[in-house]
Order: C-alpha cells, then sequence, then structure tokens
C-alpha cells in the first residue's frame, strides 16, 4: 500500500513501512499486488512524479502524470523535434554502429574458437567491416540518409547470417533471415528471442518516458512501435548468441518445432528450452559504465539514457551511451 502522510510517502506491506520525501523519487511503478491512496496520487502529481502501472506479467499498462508540461511530456516533445533533424540520425548511426560492431565480435569469437574453419568468417567480417566504415559518412538529406543506413545495415546482415548458417550441425543449416513466418528451426528460435526483446525495450522506452511509437529510423511504420525497433538494435546481439549456442551446443531437438510446407514455428515442448536459455544469457553480467551489470538490465538503463540525451541543451556535452562491453 502506498499512502500519504505529512506530504511525505509511506510505503507499506505486512512487514515493513518505508517513508520517503517526494523530492526523492523520479517515478512510481505499481504492480497488480499494490494499491495506492487517492492523497498518494495527488502527492506524485504535484511533485511531477509519473505513476506507472503493471500487469501480471511485469508490462506496462498505463501511466499517470502531471498535466502540465512534466519531464515525460518533455521527454516525447523533444524525441518529436529529433526525428527530423540530425540529433535523432545521428542517436539511430550510434545504434546501427553497436550493431554491427556486435556482429564483429562475434563472429571473430566463433573464429577463434573455430581455427580450422577461419576462412568462412573472413569475408563476412570484411563487409560489415566495410558498412561500419561506411557509417562515419557525412550525412547531410536525413531522409536519403535513413533509406542509405538500411541499406548498409541490410548488407552487413546478410554477411552476417549467412556465415553463421554455415557453423549450424548439418540438418539445420539455413538460407539466410526468415522473418513472419520462420521458415526453418533455426529462424524460429531466433525470432523467438526477438520477440521477447522486445517485449523488454518496449517496457524500458515506456519506464523512461519515451514514446514507443515515434523512431528515428523507421519513421515511416505508421501504428508501428517505431522506437522499439530502433532501440533493440544494439541488444539483438542478445538474441543471436542465445540461438548460435542453442544449436551449435546441441541443445536442439528435433521434437521442439512444428515444421509445416512453409513455415517452421517453436512449440510447447520448445518455447520453454528457449526461455530457459535466453533467461539465464539475460541474467549473466557484462561490463557497462565501469561495473558489471546483468544483461537483462542494460536495455533499461540505455533507454534512460536515451532520454537524457533527448533532454540535454543542444549547447551540452551529451553522456556517453551505448558502452556496453559485450565481447
Amino acid at each position: 500500500m502506498i499512502k500519504q502522510k505529512n506530504e511525505i510517502f509511506l510505503f507499506q506491506n505486512k512487514d515493513n513501512k518505508l517513508e520517503l520525501s517526494p523530492l526523492k523519487l523520479e517515478s512510481i511503478v505499481i504492480s497488480n499486488q499494490a494499491m495506492i491512496s487517492t492523497p498518494a496520487i495527488s502527492l506524485a502529481l504535484e511533485h511531477n512524479i509519473d505513476i506507472i502501472f503493471l500487469d501480471k506479467y511485469g508490462f506496462p499498462m498505463g501511466r499517470v502524470w502531471f498535466a502540465k508540461m512534466g519531464s515525460t511530456a518533455m521527454i516525447r516533445r523533444k524525441q518529436l523535434e529529433a526525428v527530423g533533424d540530425e540529433t535523432g540520425l545521428s542517436l539511430v548511426i550510434g545504434m546501427i554502429r553497436q550493431k554491427l560492431n556486435n556482429q564483429i565480435a562475434f563472429l571473430k569469437k566463433l573464429k577463434y574458437a573455430r581455427p580450422d574453419k577461419k576462412e568462412k568468417f573472413e569475408a563476412p567480417i570484411h563487409t560489415i567491416e566495410g558498412s561500419l566504415e561506411s557509417l562515419d559518412e557525412d550525412w547531410t538529406d536525413i531522409e536519403e540518409s535513413r533509406s542509405m543506413i538500411m541499406g548498409l545495415e541490410g548488407a552487413a546482415g546478410r554477411a552476417y547470417f549467412s556465415c553463421i548458417a554455415k557453423l549450424m550441425p548439418e540438418k539445420y543449416i539455413f538460407k539466410g533471415r526468415s522473418r513472419q513466418p520462420a521458415l526453418n528451426p533455426f529462424n524460429a528460435v531466433l525470432n523467438y528471442c526477438y520477440g521477447v526483446l522486445y517485449s523488454r525495450v518496449e517496457k524500458a522506452c515506456i519506464l523512461a518516458g519515451l514514446d514507443p511509437f515515434v523512431g528515428f529510423m523507421h519513421t515511416d511504420n505508421y501504428n508501428k512501435k517505431s522506437m522499439v525497433f530502433d532501440l533493440i538494435e544494439p541488444f539483438r546481439i542478445f538474441a543471436d548468441q542465445v540461438a548460435v549456442y542453442f544449436f551449435t551446443g546441441k541443445k536442439a531437438k528435433d521434437e521442439y518445432f512444428d515444421i509445416q510446407e512453409r513455415s517452421c514455428t517453436l512449440n510447447i515442448k520448445g518455447k520453454p528450452q528457449v526461455i530457459e536459455a535466453l533467461n539465464k544469457h539475460l541474467e549473466e553480467k557484462v561490463r557497462y559504465a565501469r561495473r558489471n551489470v546483468k544483461r537483462k538490465h542494460l536495455i533499461s538503463h540505455e533507454a534512460h539514457r536515451l532520454a537524457n540525451i533527448l533532454l540535454e541543451d543542444s549547447g551540452m556535452a551529451r553522456p556517453d551511451w551505448l558502452k556496453i562491453k559485450e565481447f
């Protein structure tokens, strides 16, 4: 239960009580097992403290904030402004750059473990490095830049997955990416992992005050969660690693998949196996901002950092972001 007492928040359960000044809070997150009083809501609104409601699975259902311009409204206004200028372009290039660096580092890691197959890695790595170098060009026309950047990203992705395909056990070798529907077991696992990451990125956007529907790269997707599509890019490596090791580690079994003529899906036997592998991976720690942080927390950290960047005045130095040391 969350109450208000003498202009102070009182957080209380059966065993404990905690009093906090509204000056020490930025947001209050309410799960389906908690209640909040009307005076506590009023106190939160008076101090521009967002109240976020989560469903039983831990994902946002709604948000309450002060009617006047506050931090969340300001973030979204800045986000909209960034869509059509160099700020948004610069931010999304940073996301794509991190993604390509992750791809290169992962292929090099796989190459190191397979010295007898190193020739399979050279051309794909070279292609991705070429796309990465091209991201450093002086982009001027924003609309044209978006198209060209997506082209570079696509070329890198084709090289990346063509290389990964050759590392699969013989019966699981595949021909490129297939999304909806997946055409083979590898893409079925990868798509499922991406789906879990999408939901985590959407949650992180909402908690950070970002609008999931306003992206910098995927700006033409009407009624699509464009910012989710943008912000997931640096974190796709988490799903990539899980999918690759699921097959190369001989965890995949034919009984995990329902295979039809033009589609392949994980079934009720396979989904728990993939979720277990993904959750275990997300629980592991990597180096981030000079400390060890679980992978599952990185998305939230970076979403908040992106919101802070958008709030910075143009004349101020931007804080570092996307400083994830995955490899």
